[in-house]
């Protein structure tokens, strides 16, 4: 039976009472409050902001171009949240008019790993590009060891968490929630950019550049996360299928430090769901991959993450690149820290 998936069954559904909301809202990472960003972090509250903007946004684009908005700091600013007031419909009209603009240039890229890259991106909408790298054993040895070393928050992000940190022989403590403490724990961005073999990932040369060919724009990674799944069954609404709209074009690395199968976490794609708005399931690839494996994606496709927590833990750096001022990076409060 073929099942046709369109969008995120979970788009818009809140999870969070008034009172978690407020406690996110004043959350900084105990850092000096961002007033100026925390002003339009703020606006997240508010549903008619994103419809508003998300009406005035695609009459800017249908008449002067997706690049006039895209390469304006101030329009991206007072736009950052308009795609969550879009329908997938204008979401995947606004992404076919600019790939169809950029894809010619795929031809002049003279790096052939990289050509071959794009290419597989483009049909697939993910790529293994683990040969551009040569970790060795000690290197991610070293890199579990300190991150189990570290505190880290009972949520697949920080701010979906309940903003306390906590040692990881605590991390089996039993929370009563929708999202918190389902199998997920995340490091803050800080923790994640102390460690050396993390930070020259965030400022790899070979991930920017594939990140600009996909995009056809300079970039910049605007969001960084280290993930961590614990043995258990998940309940999360990210082992269902959905697609990040942290903006309308995008090109993120999934780094994983563990062996990751279908017993223990591996995510879950769906081939060509990039391109397509209605995606079938027939075409789902479970990637399954080694310690040092580095898969990059657009993560608009369908995607999932596996329940099935059965074999061992799984540990996952994600970094994200594209034009740093985007939903994501207003949601994640990144700007505390790059």
């Amino acid at each position: 039976m073929n099942t046709k998936i369109k969008y995120s069954p979970n788009k818009n559904k809140n999870f969070y009472s008034l009172k978690e909301i407020l406690n996110k809202i004043f959350f900084t990472f105990n850092k000096k409050r961002k007033f100026f960003f925390e002003f339009f972090y703020l606006l997240f509250a508010f549903k008619i902001y994103h419809k508003i903007s998300a009406i005035i946004l695609n009459f800017l684009i249908r008449y002067f171009g997706y690049n006039f908005y895209n390469n304006s700091k101030i329009l991206r600013l007072i736009f950052f949240s308009s795609i969550r007031g879009m329908s997938i419909d204008e979401i995947f009209e606004i992404r076919k008019n600019h790939f169809k603009k950029i894809e010619k240039n795929d031809k002049y890229i003279s790096n052939k790993d990289y050509k071959h890259i794009i290419e597989e991106i483009r049909k697939n909408g993910f790529s293994d590009i683990s040969k551009l790298f040569n970790f060795s054993e000690k290197n991610i040895d070293d890199l579990i060891k300190y991150f189990y070393s570290q505190k880290l928050y009972n949520g697949h992000d920080p701010l979906q968490s309940d903003l306390k940190k906590t040692h990881y022989d605590q991390i089996n403590k039993k929370v009563e929630h929708d999202i918190f403490g389902k199998g997920y724990f995340s490091y803050d961005v800080e923790t994640s950019l102390k460690n050396d073999l993390v930070n020259l990932l965030f400022n790899n040369i070979h991930l920017k550049n594939l990140a600009n060919h996909y995009c056809g724009f300079q970039t910049e990674p605007y969001t960084l996360s280290t993930m961590l799944n614990i043995k258990k069954d998940i309940n999360h609404p990210v082992a269902e299928y959905h697609r990040d709209t942290d903006d309308f074009i995008s090109l993120s690395y999934f780094i994983y430090w563990t062996r990751t199968n279908k017993d223990n976490g591996a995510t879950k794609y769906i081939i060509g769901s990039h391109r397509d708005k209605y995606a079938d399931t027939n075409n789902e690839k479970i990637l399954e991959v080694k310690p040092g494996s580095i898969i990059a994606g657009d993560w608009m496709g369908l995607h999932s993450g596996n329940s099935k927590m059965q074999d061992s833990e799984r540990l996952i750096t994600m970094i994200r690149f594209g034009k740093k001022i985007n939903q994501s990076y207003m949601q994640t409060k990144s700007y505390y820290f790059f």
